[in-house]
């Protein structure tokens, strides 16, 4: 059975660009299990502390659970980000200018046409809180493989540049 347009919620995500400029370095951690909460934690306090290096990488344990790590570079060339959606309550009525000028850097754009709803449910709004550059990729009682799937997402910009680039003909 095919699915109409309708059955579909539709979304369209707006990237804050001044909060990529200001984003300060931040430490990750990739975890390989859920935790139902959405807000910062104190990890410098109780879960870096009791990171030791063993003899095979990064060992520590979490809730009773032995973990296994390493630590990923993000490709040269790229950046990463962690994205925080903003509440709708903070959301601007209007229709953003997201034309971005080479003096820019400063402010954000000023809305134009305000009242006009940018579909106001439809429109969502993501800031970055922190930026960075490499992780620590956690397994259970294994360091994570090259099979990895995040392993696979970083490979891919270089995998995408390579069928985009020009073929040079013999």
């Amino acid at each position: 059975m095919e699915k109409s347009e309708q059955d579909f919620e539709k979304h369209r995500v707006h990237v804050r660009g001044a909060t990529l400029r200001s984003a300060a370095p931040g430490t990750l951690h990739l975890l390989p299990c859920e935790i139902p909460v959405n807000r910062p934690a104190p990890v410098g306090r109780f879960f870096t502390p009791a990171i030791r290096q063993g003899p095979d990488g990064l060992e520590v344990s979490f809730r009773g659970r032995s973990l296994r790590g390493e630590e990923v570079e993000v490709p040269p060339g790229l950046a990463g980000y962690v994205m925080v959606m903003e509440e709708k309550a903070e959301m601007p009525v209007g229709k953003p200018d997201f034309s971005e000028g080479p003096d820019d850097d400063e402010q954000e754009q000023p809305l134009l046409e305000p009242q006009e709803a940018l579909e106001r449910d439809f429109d969502h709004f993501i800031g970055a809180s922190a930026s960075f550059s490499r992780f620590t990729l956690w397994g259970l009682e294994a360091i994570p493989g090259p099979d990895a799937k995040v392993r696979a997402a970083l490979g891919w910009p270089r995998l995408a540049a390579a069928i985009h680039a020009q073929v040079l003909e013999d």
